[in-house]
C-alpha cells in the first residue's frame, strides 16, 4: 500500500508506549533467601553490615522497567537523500534498568541509618519484533529481497533515538528500582533490627524515600 489513507493510519500507531513493570519478586525471594540461609535469630551478627548488604544485592544489571513500543522509522534513498523510500512500522520492547554493581552503600550504626545510592538508570536492552515490520512503500524499487535487514536495523535506530528522549521511560524505572531494593533489603533489616532506617535514592536525582 502506498496511499495518503495508509500514511495516515500508520501514524497513529507512532509513540504509542505501554508501560510495564517487569515482574522480579522471584529475584527478591531467591536473593534475601541465598542470604538468609546463613543467618538465624540465634547467630545473626549484632551490627548491619555493608558487606552483608552487597551480597543481598548482588545481581546482574537489573532491568526494574519495561516498555512496549509501536513506532515508524523512515527511511530515506541513499541516492537521493530528500526521498523517502519507505515507511516501517514496528513493536519493540525497551527495557531499562542499573548496574547493580555501582550501587553505593552506607552503613551508620551510631544512627542506625542506611544510605542506599542507585546509579544513573539506562536503557539495558531493546527488542524489535521482525515479524511485526509492515511497509509503506513510496519507492517501489525499495522492495528488494533485502528490505526486511535494512528497515530492521532502521526501527532499531530509530527506538533507540526515540526511547532516549522519553523521560517517563526513566522515571518509571528510576521508581521501580528503589521499590526492588527496598523490598530487598528491608527484610533483612525487620529480621536483624528494625529500629534502622533505610534510604533510597537515584544518583542525581533529589527524590529519595525512607523506610523504617
Amino acid at each position: 500500500m502506498n496511499d495518503k489513507k495508509g500514511i495516515k493510519g500508520f501514524r497513529t500507531k507512532y509513540l504509542m508506549m505501554i508501560a510495564i513493570a517487569v515482574v522480579i519478586l522471584f529475584v527478591v525471594a531467591l536473593s534475601v533467601k541465598v542470604v538468609f540461609s546463613g543467618i538465624s535469630k540465634k547467630d545473626s551478627p549484632e551490627i548491619i553490615t555493608k558487606s552483608t548488604l552487597e551480597k543481598i544485592i548482588n545481581i546482574s544489571d537489573l532491568s526494574t522497567f519495561e516498555a512496549v513500543y509501536n513506532g515508524i522509522a523512515k527511511v530515506m534513498n541513499e541516492k537521493k537523500p530528500d526521498k523517502v523510500d519507505y515507511y516501517v512500522s514496528y513493536e519493540a520492547k525497551v527495557r531499562a534498568g542499573f548496574d547493580v554493581e555501582r550501587v553505593e552503600l552506607d552503613v551508620d550504626n551510631d544512627k542506625k541509618v542506611i544510605s542506599v545510592t542507585i546509579p544513573e538508570i539506562k536503557i539495558t536492552g531493546i527488542d524489535v519484533d521482525i515479524a511485526s515490520l509492515d511497509y509503506i512503500f513510496m519507492n517501489d524499487k525499495a522492495n528488494e529481497s533485502t528490505v526486511s535487514e535494512q528497515a530492521y536495523k532502521k526501527c532499531i535506530e530509530d527506538v533507540e533515538n526515540e526511547s532516549s528522549s522519553e523521560n517517563a521511560i526513566y522515571t518509571l524505572a528510576g521508581q521501580n528500582a528503589k521499590d526492588v531494593i527496598t523490598a530487598l533489603i528491608n527484610p533483612f533489616i525487620e529480621q536483624l533490627d528494625d529500629d534502622y532506617e533505610l534510604t533510597v535514592k537515584i544518583e542525581g536525582a533529589d527524590n529519595n524515600e525512607k523506610n523504617n
